[in-house]
């Protein structure tokens, strides 16, 4: 559940690290330069007491804002703001796309537009309430290996609300099938193609996709990083902790990667269509 620090020091403490972590000695005084009456015991107490609401890791002799929280924070200020808005207003968030809208980013790394994806993923799953399924291709779903923990969690978010979680990939390499025992073929089903799609676009293996309702989310990856992740599956063959180290280090090397979001009924149907025979679903639009 998000919780917000109380006025008073809890709030004056995410203050001083909403610039980046801070050694425990210097949040300390600079604490105490604004409010030299503050004691080492009670600024301890306030540091506990947002680490125990999961505002602030403390590790290692420093403090830092816990990013989740900060995620969760954004997610709810996020869906606020739909919910208030005057439709007729204008907005740069996403949620405000009228059908036939696209809105596009650019990240740095793979590691990058991952970690923005899932925020945008969650804050639809809290926005389209009635979403029963999860459409997702790419050559390879590298992430349940290389961004194994965040992946599991955003699979069992999915399933325990009722949505199932429905992954197409385009090759059955060794490491592709490696992944098969974290699917349960009911919430969680993976179908694994003899050929990837999208075969008539330049760079088609760097493509990666997802529908989410009438959105459409699509990730174009540059032609250096698809080709070390196509290298990468084709040279392993075990999920091993080597392997796993060596692709977590991959993902995590500079690219130049678009995102876009559309939103488009026409087109997300479109993309369903072609996904659903492959799953054990009923046709139709994705919601309950």
């Amino acid at each position: 559940m998000l919780t917000f620090p109380t006025q008073g020091l809890g709030e004056s403490i995410v203050r001083e690290l909403k610039q980046g972590q801070l050694e425990n000695g210097e949040l300390i005084n600079r604490l105490q330069q604004k409010n030299p009456r503050l004691t080492l015991q009670g600024i301890y107490k306030a540091l506990r007491a947002l680490r125990a609401s999961g505002i602030v890791f403390m590790e290692r002799k420093q403090t830092m804002l816990n990013i989740r929280w900060l995620q969760e924070l954004d997610s709810f200020t996020s869906l606020a703001e739909h919910a208030y808005r005057d439709p007729r207003a204008g907005s740069g968030h996403f949620l405000q796309l009228q059908d036939g809208d696209r809105i596009t980013y650019s990240f740095k790394n793979a590691v990058q537009v991952d970690a923005f994806w899932n925020h945008v993923l969650y804050i639809l799953f809290e926005a389209l309430p009635s979403l029963d399924r999860w459409y997702a291709y790419a050559s390879h779903c590298w992430w349940l290996l290389g961004r194994r923990e965040e992946e599991l969690v955003l699979r069992d978010f999915m399933t325990s609300r009722g949505i199932k979680y429905l992954f197409t990939v385009g090759h059955h390499t060794p490491l592709d099938r490696a992944i098969a025992k974290d699917f349960d073929n009911t919430m969680s089903q993976y179908h694994m193609r003899d050929e990837p799609l999208f075969r008539g676009r330049a760079n088609f293996l760097g493509i990666v996709l997802n529908v989410i309702g009438d959105f459409v989310i699509e990730a174009q990856y540059d032609k250096r990083t698809t080709e070390r992740l196509e290298k990468f599956y084709a040279e392993h063959s075990n999920a091993d902790t080597e392997t796993i180290a060596a692709l977590e280090q991959l993902v995590a090397l500079p690219a130049k990667i678009k995102f876009s979001i559309t939103r488009s009924r026409v087109k997300a149907e479109k993309i369903t269509r072609s996904f659903t025979k492959n799953f054990h679903v009923k046709s139709g639009s994705g919601y309950r």
